[in-house]
């Protein structure tokens, strides 16, 4: 008979994947479709290339939560679950080593990755690792927590190289997206079962792709003959095509 804490995670965790990823859509869908929406609720208009970047990151993780739960297996949920939990985790330490202790957002953002942090222990779901581990998703990962910490301890004073103007609170909302999804991009490379694979890869290929549309959109913001221009958009038609050829290999 399941103990009370494992019932209560077993329970609560269909009902907080729905809702996550529904309320991950739609603030996705604004940030990609109107990002001058977002003034009201911050105080203060939000580059347009940058919300696109970061709807992008909210409805990769509502495409994985969505089809997450589809799985009649609830460990499908775990990496997805993992994800949202460093993203906000880290999205909330970042705000408050930078002094926004005081705002309501951080707290709100630590909570919602508390919950997943818990919520992802599924005592149903025994190891599972692939024989061999897929390099590809390793080289992505590390890469992605590089960039991560690239962008958190760059100088804070001057612009750091990007391929756009980024001024440093950018920066800083930037690096939990990368910490996030190389997270998600470790655990899957020694994952074997498809339909925990699945959702990850999913929410990889959708993020890879509204970036690439949001850059398209913002052509302009980037120096042709910059290198860091080409990289940027190398990396993430990279990640696109990666994440599509796997998906066509996933066997059950």
């Amino acid at each position: 008979m399941p103990t009370h804490p494992t019932a209560f995670r077993n329970g609560l965790r269909p009902a907080f994947c729905v809702a996550v990823a529904w309320v991950a859509l739609v603030a996705g869908a604004v940030c990609v479709l109107a990002p001058a929406a977002l003034t009201p609720l911050f105080g203060a208009p939000w580059p347009p290339l940058h919300a696109r970047c970061v709807g992008a990151m909210a409805l990769s993780l509502a495409a994985a939560l969505l089809l997450a739960r589809r799985a009649l297996d609830p460990a499908a949920t775990r990496i997805p679950l993992l994800t949202l939990a460093t993203w906000c985790l880290s999205a909330a330490a970042v705000a408050w080593a930078g002094g926004h202790a005081g705002q309501a957002w951080p707290w709100g953002a630590g909570a919602v990755g508390m919950a997943a942090l818990l919520l992802a222990h599924i005592d149903s779901d025994p190891p599972a690792p692939a024989q061999r581990a897929d390099l590809s998703w390793r080289v992505f990962a590390v890469s992605a927590l590089l960039l991560a910490l690239y962008l958190l301890l760059g100088p804070q004073a001057g612009a750091l190289p990007w391929p756009w103007r980024l001024a440093a609170p950018l920066r800083a909302q930037y690096a939990p997206l990368f910490l996030a999804w190389g997270v998600a991009a470790w655990l899957v490379s020694r994952e074997r079962r498809r339909y925990v694979r699945a959702p990850v890869l999913w929410g990889l290929l959708t993020w890879a792709l509204v970036v690439l549309l949001a850059s398209l959109w913002h052509a302009a913001a980037f120096q042709s003959g910059d290198p860091l221009a080409w990289l940027w958009w190398g990396v993430f038609a990279a990640l696109a095509a990666l994440a599509w050829r796997r998906l066509g290999t996933l066997v059950p």
